[in-house]
């Protein structure tokens, strides 16, 4: 009984040891590591977990604890480098909500493998160890228990640690008039940001509040909630006309979501096109694209409704296909008697953007690359490694020519017909991964290459890929503006181009030690991406230092066309309309012309002296706010309502 008690003693050590490691390694590498009460937190659920696992684990012989110790132990390890690497790409952290996402994730497989770095060696420490005290007896696994008591003596002093972990947490609301403000324990009961969840309570009480949170119970009736968010939206400002309003009205309207279309891919010798509108005509120079999980598809959501995506689903395209949206750019327009058509060079193999942008967001017609004769779709459950990126000068050329389309799609001459237009196009030669084997990149590599010669320059590898597949976007740029001169439309149409996100398939040292625009170092300023209008219009030209987002392109949009819409039932601002707009990011970071947060270093930045740190606290609290009362719209439908009375009125 002895020598079992010593052996329990040395297995829980080695436990309890192996969770704390990779818990502080995980902090240093992601989040911040400081000696505060957050860690003390973290050592004491970590406590409990190791003693709720020898509790279980002490009911089974030798061979089956050594077969579950190490078997949770590379379990744990890969949880633990898992969401490093994805967080690494889409600077979030996955839920197990994503788990749906499995067999799409295996697309990316390799890039997956490429993304380990040689850091990642030290996550191994605790199955190295394991293996080595395996090896040399240090560990005996012979701990099953000997008496009655022991279980419940265990179990006993497992729940008192974890009671004690809770006791840790600070359940004190702030008071802040005309605000709901929330404590530690709201965080740690609905998880509304992931990345102080972590930072507060750890990894493993992150997958654990992840997991129960599939069984928890809204503590509100549908009804309630309704009435909740009525309150919220009569509370919303109202939107004033201004300087920009109705600028473009009765002009024609060409969006251009550019994938990866970073602010290092505008280069006078390479992209000239981009070049060119950048200069003369309007350049949004605090344009941001905060980068959620989907990426380019919760872009698109941010874009297209003003809505932000649920973090909590797999996709929101998905998710929330039946939901009624009364208010998305297509919709708005077509009040005014435009046509609108949306074309996208890829398939619906990661999105089903053929369902959404008819049937939530209200093209007149969606055009994938199948309907185009680029790519054909791939067939149900048929797994795709090997993804053939499309050209964007072909998918210009293939919307602008009606002949050009599958024969079986009705096509559409949009610059040839007199009616209004708005365009939405949705691009892919951006996609990583820069290498020498991307479609596009390679047909534009002698390009660079020369560009190389001629500035007695080596680019890195990736940047050298990257810039010559946005050749290709440049190239489309080039013919659609070529097109609209032909057909007489250069005076009365407006492009709008920006990207989807930054160029997340280059490593950001790489970025920053290249790109002379973004704040080194700076985990915000990496999503300051581009944002060009072009028009004719002599109001809006030149450098634009207004803040804006992907959530504000709605209502800009709205504002500048002199369309129609309740601008109080939507979450972005018309950033045109004051210079005070601010950009909220994923993990409630968030940054303005006069102020800015970082949530993870939790420092308050001020360049205004009439802003106050108490200030900022309420815009936090807003921003929380805004957050779940954008979930509450989403997750109950709530436009349906409207919908619903619109019918009853006739």
């Amino acid at each position: 009984m002895e020598k079992r008690i010593f052996n329990s003693i040395i297995l829980f050590t080695y436990i309890l040891a192996s969770i704390i490691y990779l818990e502080i390694l995980f902090k240093i590498r992601i989040l911040t590591f400081n000696f505060d009460l957050n860690l003390l937190r973290v050592a004491l659920f970590s406590l409990s977990y190791s003693v709720l696992m020898m509790f279980l684990i002490m009911f089974f012989k030798k061979k089956t604890v050594k077969r579950v110790i190490f078997t949770l132990t590379f379990l744990v390890t890969f949880l633990y480098v898992n969401q490093e690497i994805f967080n690494s790409f889409v600077e979030g952290f996955y839920s197990i909500t994503v788990a749906r996402d499995f067999t799409l994730g295996l697309s990316f497989i390799s890039d997956y493998i490429t993304a380990f770095r040689i850091w990642h060696i030290f996550y191994i420490v605790p199955i190295l160890t394991l293996f080595l005290f395996n090896k040399y007896k240090i560990i005996n696994f012979d701990i099953e228990y000997c008496t009655l008591k022991q279980p419940l003596i265990i179990l006993m002093f497992g729940f008192l640690s974890f009671f004690i972990s809770l006791q840790t947490i600070d359940e004190t609301v702030e008071e802040i008039e005309n605000t709901i403000t929330y404590s530690d324990m709201d965080l740690y009961t609905y998880m509304y940001n992931s990345q102080d969840a972590l930072k507060k309570f750890g990894l493993l009480t992150y997958t654990q509040r992840d997991f129960f949170s599939l069984f928890r119970t809204d503590p509100l009736s549908e009804s309630e909630y309704i009435v909740l968010l009525d309150n919220y939206f009569e509370n919303q400002e109202s939107h004033y006309y201004n300087y920009y309003s109705r600028i473009f009205v009765n002009q024609n309207f060409i969006m251009i979501t550019a994938e990866s279309f970073d602010t290092f891919a505008i280069n006078e010798e390479l992209t000239p096109n981009l070049y060119n509108l950048k200069k003369n005509y309007a350049y949004f120079e605090n344009f941001y694209s905060p980068l959620y999980y989907r990426s380019t598809a919760d872009t698109e959501f941010l874009v297209q409704t003003s809505l932000y995506p649920d973090k909590n689903v797999t996709l929101s395209m998905d998710a929330y296909m039946d939901n009624t949206f009364p208010y998305t750019i297509p919709r708005i327009f077509s009040q005014k008697g435009y046509n609108t058509y949306s074309f996208h060079n890829y398939t619906d193999y990661f999105y089903p953007r053929n369902d959404f942008h008819i049937k939530a967001l209200g093209y007149d017609a969606y055009y994938g690359s199948e309907a185009l004769g680029m790519l054909d779709n791939p067939g149900e459950n048929e797994l795709v490694f090997n993804h053939t990126w499309q050209s964007d000068l072909e998918l210009m050329e293939k919307s602008l020519n009606c002949s050009s389309y599958s024969s079986d799609v009705n096509c559409v001459d949009f610059l040839e017909d007199d009616a209004n237009f708005f365009v939405n196009y949705l691009t892919v030669s951006g996609h990583f991964k820069y290498s020498d084997d991307h479609e596009i990149a390679k047909l534009n590599a002698d390009l660079v290459a020369q560009y190389e010669i001629d500035n007695g320059i080596e680019l890195p590898t990736e940047i050298f890929y990257y810039l010559a597949a946005n050749i290709e976007l440049d190239k489309a740029i080039g013919y659609l503006f070529d097109e609209l001169e032909r057909t007489n439309h250069l005076d009365d149409t407006v492009v709008m181009i920006f990207g989807d996100h930054y160029a997340y398939g280059i490593d950001k040292e790489v970025i920053w030690e290249y790109d002379d625009i973004k704040d080194d170092n700076s985990d915000m300023d990496i999503h300051n991406i581009p944002m060009i209008i072009y028009s004719k219009s002599y109001l809006l030209k030149g450098t634009i230092d207004n803040y804006m987002s992907t959530i504000d392109v709605m209502p800009t949009v709205a504002n500048l066309f002199g369309l129609t819409f309740d601008y109080t039932k939507v979450f972005g601002e018309d950033a045109l309309g004051n210079d005070g707009n601010i950009v909220s990011f994923a993990d409630m970071s968030f940054v303005s012309k006069y102020f800015s947060y970082d949530s993870l270093s939790e420092e308050y930045t001020i360049n205004d002296e009439y802003v106050t740190p108490e200030y900022l606290v309420t815009i936090n609290y807003q921003m929380i706010n805004d957050y779940k009362y954008n979930l509450l719209v989403l997750q109950y439908d709530y436009f349906k309502n409207d919908e619903d009375d619109e019918d009853d009125e006739e």
